[in-house]
C-alpha cells in the first residue's frame, strides 16, 4: 500500500545510510524500523510500573524536608567558610 508520510530529515538520513549500509531496500528497512518500535509501544503497556524503594538517610531533624540539593549547597557554604 502506498501512503506519503513527512519523516525528519535526521530520520530519513539515517534510514537510507541503514539501507545502504545492509543493502536492504529503503521500503524494506522502513517497514521493519516501524514493526520493531509498535513490538516495544506494546511491551512497554504492559510492563509493570518501576518502583523506587525509600530508604532512611538518618538526617537530623533539621535538616529534613530539604532537598538533596539544598543540602549539598549548605555543605558547600561550610566548606568554603572555612
Amino acid at each position: 500500500m502506498r501512503t506519503t508520510i513527512d519523516i525528519n530529515d535526521a530520520l530519513l538520513q539515517e534510514l537510507r545510510q541503514r539501507s545502504g549500509q545492509s543493502g536492504t531496500p529503503f521500503k524494506r528497512v522502513v517497514n521493519e524500523v516501524l514493526q520493531a518500535g509498535l513490538g516495544l509501544l506494546d511491551q512497554a503497556k504492559t510492563s509493570k510500573p518501576y518502583r523506587v524503594k525509600s530508604h532512611p538517610l538518618g538526617l537530623k531533624p533539621a535538616f529534613r524536608g530539604q532537598s538533596m540539593n539544598q543540602l549539598y549547597d549548605q555543605l558547600e557554604a561550610e566548606d568554603s567558610a572555612k
